[in-house]
């Protein structure tokens, strides 16, 4: 099990208490967190006389953010002096008297809700930098960011470090910008800070627009101040004279912890005129953009920011020569900014160590799909695709094979399991057809179909296009109506050469990388499993069965019952019989494939 990381704390009399967390993220509240909690407060307010419980010195209740394990919540710790933590999963309201009476006052693990020993080896075996404190402190109290070693680095750089001092500490460090892009950091900050302007701004970009990632709003939810901390030394380095947190509103968890720790920065003097006691000043606020996948492109960000539509814009010039009204701006996502204090404090050789040479450190990845276990995972960005399934999510399921691999999101590709030996770095992802996008990835055995999951990417950025350019407006259409059509039976061998073509002219002249890189799933399809695309269209057969355009019904005589069940919801007319003792016939010229009649009968004859 993994050492305790943080003592309980003691009471009045001295004791050491015994201290129960619960997580409090959005995976956790959704899944009955809020429950689970207010049962423990519930319980323990009953056994506030309990002269067992207070010979222990008492318990403590509070709540932590996400530590990446969400297919697991409900997750509550406990914490017995002098023991080692014990993590509780899928907790419900009703489990709580067992693990207070069992583990907490009787000192007996309640085993069948407790973690395994491959949870806490998968959590040992991580780089975890901008999660390291995620399921550890309570994101709304700065004091226990505090002490865990929070502003210390911030302490740090305007103690003793010149603004030019700290940008060549995050340069010499390698890191580079997790959103995606994965441009060089240090490099960044640079340009911004040469740039001679009144005003500079700082940005965070906390807008995910990827249905399939959450890093960026697991760690503002999970540790606000570990952002804002780097946020601050980001604006010293560059001398912004504004900082701004964009996020997506339906955040509403993150939103408020940003600003509760924001407020707390305030009262502490980590935030506004002369910090710290130094001579450096700013102000930093959270703006909350609306909920469209556009919104994390960066110029479009910008664009919002200013209260125009978020619509893309040419670049050059770039944002850290002409961004927000015109002025220097620097942009990094939520996850950079997490990791930029460990950096300071820890130095640009300890993050070196991490990653290949062109990638140094690490990154978070959000996984799914037909494995053992999913979430977030940060992760040395040497590991291979292969390794993150096998190694740290236990496999694909009920001992099926590996099919594929989806890595990007909605803006990613597919890869075969031949690929699965790729390093997890910017260019060996790009070299494979992939890209890192926002860092999302899902493994799928056979029961997937690779037609089914491009039509649901293409289908996601065709209505999440801004429309501003005719590529994607126009052609994201195009090549749904055709995928629609292979789906549905209607494809033609022709189509393959017509998505190639139409792929690779929106890859080369859409305005913005979004658009750029919308159509990855269907090149990486059809290059690496264009067989499932010609079965489709010259077998009409989905093998995986998930494109019902291609199911064929059709009646099992002996078992059919002539009860006519089937007829009244088909809404073609498709079925003849099925009455006075005639087995139902399905026209399939006439079939539109509704499933109808399938689940009307109840003899299991429709096959």
């Amino acid at each position: 099990m993994e050492a305790v990381k943080e003592a309980p704390k003691k009471t009045e009399q001295g004791k050491e208490t015994v201290k129960i967390t619960v997580c409090m993220s959005l995976s956790g509240v959704a899944e009955g967190a809020q429950d689970v909690y207010n049962e423990f407060e519930k319980q323990l307010a009953e056994l506030k006389g309990n002269a067992e419980l207070a010979e222990k010195g008492g318990c403590k209740m509070g709540q932590v953010g996400c530590r990446g394990y969400c297919s697991r919540d409900v997750l509550v710790d406990v914490y017995v002096p002098g023991q080692d933590r014990v993590t509780y999963e899928k907790v419900k309201p009703e489990m709580v008297t067992k693990i207070l009476n069992d583990h907490v006052i009787g000192g007996k693990v309640f085993a069948k809700a407790a973690a395994k020993k491959d949870y806490y080896e998968t959590l040992e075996k991580q780089s975890r930098v901008a999660l390291e404190f995620g399921g550890r402190i309570d994101p709304e109290n700065i004091d226990e960011y505090i002490e865990v070693g929070g502003y210390e680095a911030l302490k740090k750089v305007l103690k003793s470090m010149k603004p030019k001092e700290v940008i060549e500490e995050v340069k010499k460090s390698g890191l580079r910008g997790k959103g995606g892009g994965g441009f060089y950091t240090g490099v960044k900050w640079e340009k911004a800070a040469n740039q001679k302007s009144d005003e500079k701004f700082i940005v965070v970009n906390g807008d995910e627009g990827n249905p399939a990632s959450y890093m960026d709003r697991s760690i503002m939810e999970g540790n606000p101040h570990q952002v804002i901390e780097g946020l601050l030394i980001a604006a010293y380095a560059i001398q912004a004279t504004e900082g701004i947190i964009y996020t997506r509103s339906d955040y509403s968890i993150a939103v408020r912890r940003l600003n509760m720790a924001l407020e707390q920065c305030r009262e502490r003097g980590f935030l506004g005129d002369k910090i710290m006691g130094s001579d450096f000043s700013i102000n930093i606020r959270v703006h909350e953009g609306m909920e469209a996948f556009i919104g994390g492109e960066s110029t479009a960000l910008l664009s919002s920011i200013e209260g125009n539509r978020p619509f893309p814009k040419a670049q050059p010039p770039h944002s850290t020569e002409k961004g927000l009204w015109g002025n220097p701006t620097s942009l990094n996502n939520a996850e950079t900014y997490a990791t930029v204090a460990s950096i300071i404090k820890k130095g640009a050789d300890w993050y070196r160590g991490m990653g290949p040479e062109n990638a140094h450190g690490c990154k978070t990845w959000a996984i799914a799909g037909n494995i053992k276990y999913n979430g977030l995972m940060e992760l040395d960005m040497n590991t291979t695709l292969g390794e993150i399934v096998d190694d740290y999510c236990g496999g694909i399921m009920k001992k099926k094979k590996l099919k594929v691999i989806h890595v990007g999101g909605v803006t990613g590709g597919f890869l075969p399991p031949e690929k699965a030996d790729t390093k997890t770095d910017y260019e060996s992802l790009i070299e494979a057809g992939a890209i890192m996008g926002q860092a999302s990835m899902a493994a799928y055995d056979h029961s997937a179909c690779i037609i089914d999951l491009t039509r649901f990417s293409i289908g996601f950025n065709e209505g999440e296009t801004c429309g501003k350019c005719t590529p994607c407006r126009i052609g994201l259409t195009l090549i749904k109506n055709m995928l629609d059509d292979i789906a549905e039976g209607r494809g033609k061998m022709e189509y393959l050469d017509k998505l190639q073509a139409m792929c690779e002219e929106i890859n080369i002249t859409s305005l913005c990388g979004l658009g750029e890189t919308a159509v990855k799933s269907v090149l990486t399809g059809l290059k690496y499993f264009r067989k499932e695309y010609e079965r489709h269209i010259q077998d009409q057969i989905c093998d995986a069965a998930m494109c019902t355009g291609l199911y064929r019904y059709y009646v099992k005589e002996e078992d059919c019952v002539a009860c006519g069940a089937c007829i009244k919801p088909c809404p073609t007319g498709a079925i003849t019989g099925g009455t006075r003792k005639v087995a139902a016939h399905i026209d399939m010229d006439l079939c539109i494939n509704c499933n109808a009649c399938y689940q009307a009968c109840n003899f299991l004859a429709i096959l």
